[in-house]
């Protein structure tokens, strides 16, 4: 069920905004992407961050080996459930993909697909663990998009330099549902690329 769900609203979100720093949260809220991927984090400062997007209705998917001062075990995955409440989170890692499954989170896994290697390593790792949806490193490279598409039936986002709307378009047309990225003038393109993607598939 979370994965068909995730699948839908990545596929309702051509574009999903990447925040870096947490000043770029207000903006981040106020963009016309309903999905935040929060890339940065701590302690302190985590809990206000998920609470902002969830007040401004945005889903919300923090990335664990980015967050600052917290514990990654089992306490704290159940601990962000319970207490922060994010709509998924964000890892590389199998064994906090698989505990935050048990906890009823969704799950993103990246993959950091630097050589034919890595790509099989990451590939194999996906097919086991089964996150809901996967988020391809670098996303500049469509040919990795559509080779990974061919290996898994889980929905793919992509990441990394994404810069133009060219750059999103391509991503999509190799196999991925969304394009993450923390470069705002793109934020607000979601809906221009939205309509293509709509027009696209109807045809």
């Amino acid at each position: 069920m979370s994965t068909r769900k995730c699948l839908l609203m990545f596929q309702n979100n051509p574009i999903i905004v990447a925040v870096r720093n947490p000043k770029d949260i207000y903006d981040a809220i106020h963009s016309k992407s309903q999905i935040i991927f929060l890339l940065t984090g701590n302690v302190y400062n985590l809990k206000k961050m998920v609470e902002l997007c969830i007040k401004a209705d945005k889903y919300v998917f923090t990335h664990l080996d980015l967050i600052k001062g917290y514990s990654q075990d089992n306490y704290f995955i159940k601990y962000l459930k319970d207490e922060i409440k994010p709509t998924g989170i964000i890892t590389t890692k199998n064994n906090i993909i698989t505990r935050a499954k048990q906890e009823g989170l969704m799950t993103v896994q990246r993959l950091f697909l630097l050589d034919s290697s890595a790509m099989d390593i990451s590939i194999n790792s996906a097919k086991k663990i089964k996150p809901d949806a996967i988020e391809i490193l670098p996303g500049l490279v469509p040919k990795l998009i559509t080779a990974v598409k061919k290996e898994v039936d889980i929905p793919i986002v992509t990441g990394g330099f994404i810069e133009t709307e060219e750059e999103v378009r391509s991503c999509l047309a190799a196999g991925a549902l969304s394009a993450s990225t923390s470069h705002k003038p793109l934020w607000d393109k979601i809906e221009l690329i939205r309509e293509e993607q709509r027009l696209l598939h109807k045809e």
